[in-house]
């Protein structure tokens, strides 16, 4: 046994003798692949054919579908107390980026602080994923493309004053999901090998569009980074405005910031009477006012989460800070006092307040991990409380949750969307909203290429499926609340250009389709950071650290990151909506919104799809009014790097270049403003009935009010099937039969997207029924009728605009 207590450790290795297969992707076909993929495939069959040979690899699977789920650097057992540097193997740092966490297993390792992971982490910490006594699980950084000379990679930490540490292991883990086949995907420039796809996008100009009552843009809901007032310096909030966005959301969390305390002062205790109970009255010596803001954010509406619960009150080291059930009102009243006394000491907090940040999962919330409990109603029970206490401190504070992580609902049979519906049941009377996170994962880049393989991100319809079906059961129980996006982006890590490509091109496209839900959302936030001085090299950050720069800023002293250049796409992005209409492509590959202001009309375009686009210009905003201007502003991948244009002329009679997963946005400047005559009311009707498996034959009923006055309906119907629509969905509106399987539908492996089905406007009664005929394996999310009805604009409406 070695003692570890404040020096660097370099770790030698026996052989394992286990067999690691080699890698298959050929070494010398370099024909389209970036140089950032040959470093990367270089990387991997040095992993295979190298690294692997002398060490114990834990594998997933069999056969052709066998990956690697770890890799052991070390099983020797080390005693570690005080400050500890531990240097890993050669060539850990080189493969680190084909894997997920950093894995320490042995004894009382709860005792050991954050981890530095130098030098890739700038003297921050890694985020951590669990730590409990025997297992420390921790995300590995954002690592720069490899090459074989990269610095080598020290885990640094510090073990409790008095306490040891055993570490009997440390791992590198990809969690199953490291093959041995290299992924060449992400470093192609997709669809360059095939001519331009047509597409047609047309703008009415004639009419403004209202989805539900909402017609403006209502940019102050959407566009967002992550991050509460004040938290980061400045220049860099006064750079977030100037592009025109907003703080949206940050975590408090309870136990490192008041019991710990990240700075002198006193810190929070528990009460010496009521244990389990904090001592309330460090409220009363104690200034919690919010963080000093710029005067642009002072007054803005945010969202906080409530996360890390004093361990004085919740389960030992495990759940981050889930309360015992026992101190359920103990926690709530802490999170109510907490709350009044920042309104109370700075006149302002967060306007929605969430009570445990993914509380969904095992690793937030530890009854999950615990057969003797009902962990869902008790997650409930621990909502209604902590909103009650809220409430009667500060009536005006909205709280809701769950802020879901992993949002595949369809899981065991839909299982998880039963706790979901149930969690919303159970807290129907004290909740103000409901809150989730969505993410693409690791390897999503050419989403449409990996239908076939097993995409299951949410941006090629899951999304919309999940979204609609969370509505529907608020709809039919009653319970209509609004929902917040509280994280949504890619959990992919590493600096490279693809990396940063994922991120953008999944920050766009959530923050698209949220934009065009103005009446489910009151806020959407992208997991995006001006800055992040915790972890200043983090791939989710627009601006890192230059050379011998402070950790916090300022603006002057960092350099800015690709990811910046998701602000500038969007930094103008506004006005009021119009219809717009999209023909040639698959309705779950393309968004697109316009909205105008006095003569300037804008057009965002999204291609999830893997074809690179040509949009006809005059197809795209109808007949000219004279004078125009027409200007691109392109965010894209392309030959292995991230290419931002700001305002690239185009011809009236041009054709608008849109590649693969890109998102585009279009500037059209007339002689003259535009003044629509009219307006499309755009609403939806749901039916009863969510998550419905299709056994044998079903009918949705859907109640209707003015039917007469309806300009188009389309019948939208949510549906679930491993291995896609094979056949056509089959069935009858109102004795009309109708059919649909459109072509992109087999091309899934497993299925979760919304069926379009146009119907006749002469086919809608006050009472209508949808009968859907049996269909192996396929199980119905939702049932709606969406419904457009043309109304004509006032003269006083005309003239404010």
């Amino acid at each position: 046994m070695k003692r570890l207590a404040g020096l660097l450790l370099c770790l030698a290795f026996s052989p394992s003798h286990l067999n690691a297969q080699t890698s298959n992707a050929p070494a010398s076909v370099n024909a389209g692949l970036s140089e950032e993929g040959i470093a990367r495939r270089d990387a991997h069959q040095y992993l295979f054919d190298s690294f692997v040979q002398d060490k114990q690899v834990r594998y997933r699977g069999e056969g052709d579908y066998r990956t690697i789920e770890e890799v052991v650097l070390s099983s020797e057992k080390h005693e570690v107390s005080g400050e500890v540097a531990i240097e890993l193997p050669k060539g850990s740092s080189r493969v680190a980026s084909l894997f997920k966490y950093i894995v320490l297993r042995g004894e009382n390792l709860t005792s050991l602080g954050g981890i530095d992971v130098a030098p890739y982490t700038g003297g921050g910490t890694v985020e951590r994923s669990a730590q409990e006594p025997e297992l420390y699980r921790v995300k590995l950084p954002a690592m720069p493309v490899p090459s074989d000379d990269m610095p080598a990679m020290v885990i640094r930490t510090t073990c409790a004053d008095g306490q040891t540490a055993v570490v009997t292991e440390i791992a590198f883990n990809a969690s199953g999901r490291l093959p041995n086949t290299f992924d060449e995907i992400p470093y192609r420039t997709l669809g360059a090998d095939q001519p331009r796809l047509p597409v047609s996008v047309k703008v009415d100009l004639q009419n403004e569009l209202s989805i539900a009552g909402h017609i403006d843009l209502e940019r102050e809901k959407f566009f967002r980074y992550y991050a509460a007032p004040g938290t980061s310096d400045k220049s860099f909030e006064q750079w977030a405005a100037s592009k025109n966005f907003r703080p949206g959301r940050q975590i408090s969390k309870l136990h490192p910031g008041l019991v710990i305390g990240y700075g002198p002062g006193e810190k929070l205790k528990e009460d010496p009477i009521r244990k389990g109970a904090a001592d309330l009255s460090f409220f009363e010596r104690n200034d919690s006012s919010p963080s000093k803001t710029i005067e642009a954010f002072e007054d803005i509406d945010y969202a906080m989460c409530l996360n890390d619960y004093p361990e004085f009150m919740s389960v030992e080291h495990v759940g981050r800070g889930t309360p015992l059930v026992e101190h359920f009102g103990d926690a709530a009243e802490l999170a109510a006092s907490y709350i009044a006394d920042q309104l109370h000491d700075g006149g302002r907090t967060a306007a929605w307040w969430e009570v445990k940040n993914e509380s969904t999962i095992k690793a937030e919330w530890d009854y999950h991990w615990k057969k003797e409990y009902d962990s869902w109603k008790l997650l409930a029970d621990f909502h209604n409380q902590v909103a009650q206490a809220v409430h009667q401190k500060t009536p005006d504070v909205k709280v809701g949750g769950p802020t879901s992580a992993w949002m595949q609902l369809h899981v065991n049979d839909f299982s998880l969307y039963r706790d979901q519906a149930r969690f919303m049941d159970l807290t129907n009377e004290d909740l103000d909203f409901y809150s989730h996170h969505f993410y693409e994962d690791t390897g999503t880049l050419g989403a449409w290429e990996r239908r076939k393989t097993g995409y299951s991100g949410y941006l090629l319809g899951r999304l919309e499926a999940t979204l609609d079906m969370l509505r529907s059961h608020m709809e039919s129980t009653n319970n209509v609340k609004p929902m917040l996006i509280t994280e949504c982006g890619s959990l992919q890590p590493g600096r490279g250009a693809a990396d940063h490509w994922l991120r953008l091109r999944s920050f766009s496209a959530f923050t698209h389709k949220f934009m065009n839900r103005p009446h489910q959302l009151d806020l959407s936030v992208p997991f995006i950071f001006t800055n992040m001085h915790w972890n200043p090299f983090s791939g989710n950050a627009a601006f890192v650290p230059g050379e011998n720069a402070s950790n916090r800023g300022p603006l002057d002293d960092f350099v800015a990151t690709p990811v910046s250049n998701y602000f500038e796409l969007w930094k103008d992005f506004d006005g009021r909506r119009l219809p717009v209409r999209v023909d040639g492509i698959a309705s779950v590959g393309m968004d697109a919104t316009a909205v105008y202001t006095g003569n300037r009309l804008q057009i965002a375009l999204t291609n999830m799809t893997s074809r690179q686009l040509a949009v006809k210009l005059s197809d795209l905003i109808g007949e000219p009014l004279g004078g125009q201007t027409v200007t691109q502003r392109r965010l894209r991948y392309d030959n292995g790097h991230v290419v931002y244009e700001e305002a690239l002329p185009r011809s009236a009679t041009a054709t608008i270049p849109v590649d693969a997963e890109e998102t585009t946005v279009l500037t059209v400047v007339f002689g003259a403003d535009l003044q629509p005559t009219g307006t499309m009311q755009r609403n939806f009707v749901f039916a009863t009935g969510t998550a419905v498996a299709l056994d044998e034959p079903k009918t949705f009923d859907l109640m209707l009010a003015d039917s007469p006055k309806i300009t188009t309906a389309t019948l939208v119907i949510g549906v679930h099937r491993n291995d896609g629509l094979r056949e056509s969905l089959v069935g009858s509106w109102n004795g009309h039969p109708i059919r649909v399987q459109p072509d992109w539908s087999a091309e899934f492996r497993q299925m979760m997207a919304p069926l379009e089905i146009p119907i006749d406007p002469a086919q809608l009664q006050e009472q209508n029924e949808l009968r859907l005929e049996t269909h192996e394996g396929l199980t119905v999310t939702s049932v709606q009728l969406r419904v457009e009805t043309l109304t004509k604009n006032s003269p006083e409406h005309a003239s404010a605009n």
